[in-house]
């Protein structure tokens, strides 16, 4: 509570700095732009006077703050964290990181922006109570105001909800505080919140200046203060006090070009204009039309501003114009707004010019025309020659180092105090680490700071090039090799490569091609090829399957293509062909390559022999792979190997002594997992059970995950056990047994019947629920089909999902055998990945759901009662008829539900990444926008005394309530239909 007391100390103070920057620019509203509606901008317009508009901020504000659930993270950097992921945050983090390089963790493995956000609903009374006091801060702030407009209110509302969830997030028993706080921004709402929060628990923060400032920003609060020059710091002073050490430091790399700068320019010009995040589109495009008809303009550029909502395509006619995402290595003259670029375009030799015709921002922000540091030039002057040279006298020089401290010697001192200062905290932060020995380890420096970087590649050009399809080839070499620095915003080396790619990818018509050509020519490594498209695979960007369609057939010799086309089978469901198996691993173990790629390739090899190859080709892989060893597998590969082992019977002898080799070097957690692997396999361990198995996960599951599951997952089970039947089919077959004689009775009665399973996924279905948030919700859509959903859509799905779940007579819900194998040593958390969150969420949401008849059983109920084709058909010859609802096509079905006058398929659209497996349904939409015409082909078709077989996902638990409804038997047998398809061994389960 001492925490929570002391945060709100500082809710206020907050609050005056955010309206600081408000108050001193009275155009806010208006480079606020679109985030603003006509009906805020109504309520404090200047018609309204001032007691209203007291009233109606308060209303909004204190209905917006009130709202829940609110967004919460879960703190766990126990070093120098930071928070932000603008281009402008992400590239004073570096530069952070290039200043201290000995600071470890690097800030970009510690930024709270890339946390996930959990949706808080059920507040404590402490965080009630705080919430008033936020409430009443709020009502403070407006009365006393005289000016009050909506960008203060807009901004203000998102200070004091982001306040509130950090309040949430780190008066947690189980967050932990950064050593220190870095940010690169003082006034923004969500930093100034951080920042608060981090004041009030005493955590030191260090500011990184990353753009110029004015006399309206407020004044300087952190602990140091990393200045961009003698300018900035003149100013802070003469805002009020300085608090903490501030330090004047150079931001930008290599020499001053003062030479360049002074060059004299006559003709044949390209001049590149420099607009800020908004622009006046209509100043703009007077300033285009203009510059088209100077004849000694030879080019125009235009450079968008990083942080622009919308692309200047929208907004203009750029004909002839060519726009460009970074400052551009051509000498050019740059005709620029109010941005504070002018000073590094300076440093570089670019004369600049400044017309503010365009920028909705009062004329010279930063006083860079009054200093006379540049030069300010008229609409009419711009059909001429407006560049007239720089003249770089001493005054102009002193007033140039006031900005730029490249210029000036003093700053070499600064910066030596500023590395000793940040080597102190540094020494917090190991002796921080050591008192946590179970967080994970950063590892040491991967590459030195200055080592030369890799060629640079100018997206559009690039993607012209390879679109237009025109001699691609040489085009491309000649522009891949051209010998130049690529960096992406604040990212450079691998993961500015990593970054362009992942992009170029996604508005690539033929990525497929790009991706080969690239490789063809060298512009990347395969490495970082291959990475980009493991990026894209986590986030779920539904542009991959663009890549894996562009790969019909194996690419021979492409080590990227290989990548792509094993990843697109393994994905698909589909397996290798015999001699294009033999083929692609020949191609991998003769590969002349570095350790990286050999083991990208070999880890997708030994997949695709573990799940549809022979134990034959597992021999070869031991003897010619020359990355991975049988003794450095992972546990849960070596799981897949003892069972692949164990499926032929002539290898038994050898599948023990391998779990014997296995288990020397064992943990007493692998330990369990093979005990558990055991038992679900019907391999001894006769006095295995569910409820023996939750006793020894909490036992040995490392310390964090055992905690959570002793406080989240055991006393679910404790409540539902009186019910829970069927939890140990897998291990049982009497249980499983059992199971089935229900399901016989039900046909043979031509009673309804429903088997409702959830497993991680149906997390989705739990909205209310503290663990699976949003932004997992869209993961989910993304993944299952390919695009994220309208909200009144989801609303429709979960609504009548749950209904299903409601009425079902026996529930499938995740079992302890699901974390036994999900977690290793190295686990922290059960909420660590997505899968955990939605597992949790679950078992949390599903009890108050399930109906008081309903049995529980464990979610692979369908793995171990209903995969084998023998007892399904007994099931279907009690039955009327069969119905599948399934993404299978029939012609794909095993016999006998390939045909049959009884057997009947309503298809629908397969799952986005089975739709590469042409067994599969695609249709022409994703299922859920289709899914309604498709209940009532099942409605019309589902009798009593029916067996409806059901695979679909979250859409499919609709289906059979569906059926259900209709007095059928419908059972939710999920992915062993796709067992059925493809022969092999089923995924790990």
């Amino acid at each position: 509570m001492t925490d929570i007391a002391n945060m709100l100390r500082f809710h206020r103070e907050g609050m005056l700095r955010v309206g600081t920057i408000i108050d001193g620019n009275p155009s806010y509203d208006a480079l606020m732009g679109e985030k603003l509606t006509d009906g805020e901008l109504t309520l404090f317009d200047g018609t309204v006077g001032i007691s209203a508009q007291r009233r109606h901020a308060i209303q909004v504000a204190e209905g917006k703050v009130r709202m829940l659930p609110v967004n919460i993270i879960r703190p766990a950097f126990s070093g120098f964290a930071c928070e932000g992921n603008s281009s402008n945050n992400l590239r004073e983090f570096a530069f952070f990181e290039r200043t201290c390089p000995d600071v470890r963790p690097l800030l970009s493995r510690s930024n709270y922006s890339n946390c996930n956000r959990y949706s808080h609903s059920s507040l404590s009374t402490d965080h009630q109570d705080a919430l008033e006091s936020i409430v009443d801060d709020i009502r403070a702030f407006y009365q006393s105001r005289h000016i009050i407009t909506a960008s203060l209110v807009r901004q203000q509302v998102l200070y004091s909800r982001s306040f509130f969830g950090f309040l949430i997030s780190f008066s947690d028993a189980k967050a932990i505080k950064p050593t220190a706080l870095v940010q690169a921004n003082d006034h923004s709402p969500v930093r100034v919140a951080l920042s608060m929060i981090m004041k009030a628990l005493q955590v030191p923060r260090i500011y990184l200046q990353h753009a110029e400032v004015t006399r309206h920003f407020p004044p300087l609060d952190f602990e140091h203060s990393v200045l961009r020059n003698a300018h900035s710091l003149a100013i802070y002073r003469e805002i009020g006090p300085i608090a903490g050490k501030t330090y004047v430091l150079p931001r930008h790399e290599g020499a001053f070009a003062r030479e360049r700068l002074a060059a004299p320019r006559d003709k044949d010009i390209t001049v590149t204009i420099y607009p800020t995040s908004r622009i006046l589109a209509d100043g703009l495009q007077k300033i285009l039309d203009v510059l088209r008809s100077n004849p000694a303009v030879e080019r125009i550029l235009i450079k968008q501003h990083p942080g622009a909502r919308r692309s200047l395509n929208e907004q203009l006619d750029t004909a002839g114009v060519i726009l460009v995402d970074d400052i551009p290595a051509e000498d050019h003259i740059a005709l620029v707004g109010n941005s504070s670029v002018a000073v590094e375009l300076l440093h570089r030799g670019i004369p600049v010019y400044q017309n503010f015709s365009f920028d909705p921002v009062e004329r010279d922000y930063y006083g860079f025309v009054q200093s006379g540091l540049t030069f300010e030039v008229d609409q009419k002057s711009l059909s001429g020659p407006f560049w007239r040279p720089y003249q770089l006298s001493e005054k102009w020089l002193d007033e140039y180092a006031r900005w730029n401290p490249s210029a000036d010697s003093g700053s070499v001192e600064q910066h030596a105090r500023f590395v000793d200062e940040i080597g102190r905290l540094a020494e917090l932060v190991q002796e921080t680490e050591r008192s946590h020995t179970r967080q994970f380890q950063v590892p040491g420096r991967l590459f030195d700071a200055y080592r030369s970087r890799i060629k640079r590649l100018m997206k559009p050009a690039l993607v012209k090039v390879i679109n237009a399809n025109q001699r691609p080839l040489s085009r491309f070499i000649e522009f891949a090799l051209a010998n130049t620095n690529l960096k992406v915003g604040n990212a450079s080396g691998k993961a500015a490569s990593i970054m362009f790619i992942e992009r170029t990818l996604s508005d690539l018509r033929r990525p497929a091609e790009w991706l080969l050509l690239s490789e063809k020519v060298r512009a990347f490594t395969p490495v970082e090829m291959i990475s980009a498209l493991e990026e894209m695979f986590q986030k779920r960007n539904p542009a991959l399957k663009t890549v894996f369609e562009g790969f019909p057939r194996w690419p021979s010799g492409a080590v990227v293509g290989t990548w792509a086309y094993l990843k697109k089978l393994e994905l698909g469901n589909v397996a290798l062909h015999a001699d294009e198996f033999a083929a692609i691993s020949k191609f991998i173990y003769t590969l002349n390559a570095g350790k990286d790629q050999k083991r990208h390739l070999e880890r997708l090899l030994l997949s695709a022999i573990l799940r549809y190859g022979t134990v034959d080709q597992l021999d070869q892989f031991w003897a010619s792979a020359s990355v991975f060893r049988k003794q450095d597998l992972p546990i849960s590969k070596q799981i897949e190997v003892l069972r692949k082992l164990r499926s032929v019977p002539a290898r038994a002898l050898e599948a023990q002594q391998t779990r014997a080799d296995f288990e020397k070097r064992a943990s007493r957690f692998d330990l369990l997992k093979f005990r558990n692997m055991d038992a679900l396999d019907r391999q001894g361990a006769e006095d295995w059970n569910h409820a023996h198995a939750e006793q020894q996960f909490a036992l040995v599951a490392p310390r964090g995950v055992a905690r959570e599951y002793t406080a989240s997952v055991r006393p679910i089970y404790d409540a539902l056990r009186p019910r829970m039947q069927f939890m140990d089919t897998r291990t049982n077959a009497s249980e499983a047994d059992a199971f089935l004689s229900l399901v016989k009775a039900a046909i043979q009665d031509r009673k309804p019947f429903s088997l409702v399973r959830l497993s991680d996924g149906e997390g989705y279905l739990f909205p209310e629920g503290r663990f699976f948030g949003s932004a997992d919700a869209a993961d989910r859509e993304r993944h299952w089909w390919g695009t994220e959903l309208p909200g009144d859509l989801r609303s429709a799905i979960i609504a009548e999902a749950r209904d299903a779940i409601a009425q079902a007579d026996i529930v499938g819900i995740p079992a302890v055998y699901r974390f036994i194998r999900d977690h290793t040593d190295w686990s922290r958390s059960l909420t660590q990945s997505i899968q955990g969150r939605g597992l949790l969420q679950v078992l949390n949401g599903a009890p108050n759901l399930i109906a008081v008849s309903a049995r529980i059983a464990e979610d692979k109920v369908n793995v171990s009662s209903l995969s084998d084709l023998q007892t399904i058909a007994s099931l279907a010859r009690l039955a009327g008829k069969v119905i599948i609802v399934g993404s299978v096509k029939r012609e794909n079905l095993p016999p006998p539900f390939d045909s049959g006058p009884n057997v009947e398929l309503i298809p629908i659209p397969t799952h986005n990444r089975t739709s590469l497996n042409d067994k599969y349904h695609s249709g022409s939409k994703p299922l859920p926008f289709v899914y309604p015409a498709l209940l009532e082909k099942l409605r019309a078709a589902a009798d009593p005394g029916d067996l409806v077989l059901v695979a679909g996902g979250i859409i499919g638990k609709i289906f059979v309530g569906c059926a259900r409804s209709n007095g059928a038997v419908a059972l939710d047998i999920g992915s062993i239909l796709d067992d059925w398809v493809q022969a092999g061994a089923p995924t790990m389960r």
